[in-house]
């Protein structure tokens, strides 16, 4: 059978998962099963992927002929197919000079195998093909150029071993790191998001709580700190029932107590982090700066505000940025003024809840995108669309309705405050709030003296992070978790992590951003070779494109060779070829 993309209509917009036509014996029918889950359309856009739907087509179009390759007969007994792509991983690990440490950490325990190339190797493989553990052994583990066998008992014993201390292998990369490029802390920016579990019960850290998928299995969550070259800094795994608005804190307090950090920093998030207790901990407890973005719908922005926003006089002009064609991008115009806020937390003395109110300069930039304007619209329409189709009282499920029930108004009580038949109608003040208000962002900071434009584009950087989580969900396959135990489940989302940090620091440091993170996992899936007699081999790489790429910032010129030696597939692993 074969695979195909599916598009599911859903409350936040078209979701695109492969999945497989196969016969079912037993009902003697044919049936489908979802393989893979790729997202949500509008999450998935980014710079590489322009149209998610096509890319995805194409995506399921390769996998399928992967399918029929190996369901062809070969000429050859056995398994004689080498992946070597991965040299470059291999080559920056080796550069990084993380073995000495990780053999000395694992020294504690007896293990009959090595734990520094069990890391390496899942972090190969999950960048090659990831799938479970049993087949990650007996089946990725095996294609690689180079390998040590580990079995799948020693697997999951290695993973527990480094999950229960996750933070520390965390730690010896960024320090192996700074030996060759220094970190910069003058921004960090952070984001949470969660991991979905295969199981109905929750354990542990394994929660019900807000998905991201909108999933009902219970989840984990997972915070993601980059510093300002955007490069992975820290990792923090919590129970999926917390909130996230804690971990900024934590993550960026404990961070700068692990590498000595110096000085301000201004922390970058969005409008799910912007709270008073974080504003306060960043401006009056740690002395540092933020840029939040913050809603301008509902009840977290005054009437005064939203009149603000749509004001444009003399006094209150929009500074127009265009394109080369002369064509609108954005607008942008700000205020400075002194906001008041204030939160609620327990007195350590008294173990009572008290008020904390304080006071900060901010400065607001509000921004204006057409092309925002026209997307959010369009959302609107649909949600007032679906709010239109319910006629009756028993017929409403706010579950059935998501965001689309704000926009539905319940009349119950006459003038005289008497129950009535309930009538349902549509909210038009928000409505045409809304659609007023369609484009617009609104951004806080504390650095007043910041230029409108660097606020901007500072905190448009937070697509980076966006896009960490999407490799990791789509690329890495760090979702869904079959993994039960906690320090193991850790374990497995380390080597996630490492593999992310790895593809951006060879992305950004190594390669000055010429080449993408998507490029450089489609070199390393597809440069392989197949053995043809006892010292040569047959490349079998057919990315012809993204091969070019690779070899103009590597200065590897023979990666598009027919023939390659053991010799010169041993060069591709030498040392010193990334790093400056």
């Amino acid at each position: 059978m074969s695979y195909f993309l599916r598009l599911d209509k859903k409350k936040k917009g078209i979701y695109l998962q492969m999945y497989e036509r196969y016969w079912d014996s037993s009902l003697k029918q044919a049936r489908t099963k979802s393989v893979k889950a790729f997202g949500y359309v509008d999450d998935l856009i980014s710079d590489e992927i322009s149209d998610p739907v096509a890319y995805y087509r194409e995506y399921v179009s390769k996998e399928n002929e992967k399918k029929k390759d190996e369901n062809r007969p070969r000429a050859f007994r056995e398994e004689i197919e080498k992946n070597i792509g991965y040299f470059l991983l291999s080559s920056l690990i080796d550069e990084l000079k993380v073995k000495e440490d990780i053999d000395i950490l694992s020294s504690v325990k007896n293990f009959q195998f090595s734990v520094y190339e069990m890391i390496s190797q899942l972090i190969y493989s999950r960048v090659i093909y990831p799938c479970s553990k049993s087949k990650t052994v007996s089946s990725v583990f095996p294609k690689l150029y180079k390998y040590s066998p580990i079995s799948e008992d020693q697997i999951y014993d290695g993973l527990s071993f480094i999950g229960e201390n996750y933070k520390k292998y965390i730690e010896l990369f960024n320090h192996q790191y700074e030996r060759f490029y220094k970190r910069r802390y003058d921004r960090l920016f952070f984001d949470c998001t969660n991991y979905y579990f295969e199981i109905d019960l929750p354990k542990d850290d394994k929660q019900k709580g807000p998905s991201k998928e909108n999933r009902k299995e219970p989840i984990i969550g997972q915070a993601l700190l980059l510093d300002s070259e955007l490069v992975p800094l820290a990792m923090e795994m919590y129970p999926g029932n917390e909130s996230e608005k804690p971990y900024i804190r934590k993550i960026i307090e404990e961070m700068k107590r692990r590498y000595k950090v110096e000085g301000k920093t201004v922390q970058v998030a969005d409008k799910g982090l912007n709270c008073a207790r974080n504003i306060y901990a960043a401006v009056k407890e740690a002395n540092d700066g933020y840029i939040f973005s913050k809603s301008i719908h509902g009840t977290g922005l005054s009437d005064t505000e939203k009149k603000w926003i749509l004001l444009e006089n003399s006094a209150n002009r929009y500074t127009d940025y265009k394109d080369e064609n002369g064509k609108i991008i954005y607008r942008l115009k700000s205020c400075i003024d002194e906001f008041e806020y204030s939160f609620k937390q327990i007195d350590e003395e008294t173990g009572k809840e008290k008020t904390i109110r304080f006071k900060v300069k901010e400065k607001r930039v509000v921004s204006y995108c057409p092309s925002l304007a026209r997307k959010k619209k369009a959302e609107i329409a649909k949600m007032i669309e679906k709010a239109s189709n319910y006629s009756s009282y028993k017929n409403l499920s706010k579950e059935e309705l998501g965001e689309s029930s704000k926009y539905i108004s319940i009349i119950n009580k006459d003038d005289k405050g008497k129950k009535v038949k309930p009538l349902i109608t549509l909210n038009e003040d928000k409505i045409n709030e809304d659609l007023s208000l369609a484009g617009y962002n609104l951004l806080v900071t504390s650095e007043v003296k910041m230029d409108d434009l660097e606020v901007y584009k500072t905190y448009h950087n937070l697509w980076k992070i966006e896009e960490c989580f999407r490799i990791t969900k789509s690329f890495l396959e760090g979702r869904p978790v079959y993994l039960q135990i906690q320090e193991t489940i850790y374990g497995h989302f380390l080597i996630c992590y490492l593999a992310l940090f790895l593809l951006r620091v060879l992305e950004i440091k190594c390669f000055h951003n010429k080449v993408s993170s998507y490029d450089i996992i489609e070199f390393i899936r597809d440069f392989r070779v197949v053995k043809k007699d006892e010292d040569t081999y047959i490349n079998i790489s057919s990315n012809q494109k993204v091969n070019t790429k690779i070899k103009q910032v590597t200065g590897k010129t023979n990666l598009d060779a027919l023939f390659l030696t053991d010799k010169e597939i041993e060069r591709l692993f030498t040392k010193t070829i990334l790093i400056d």
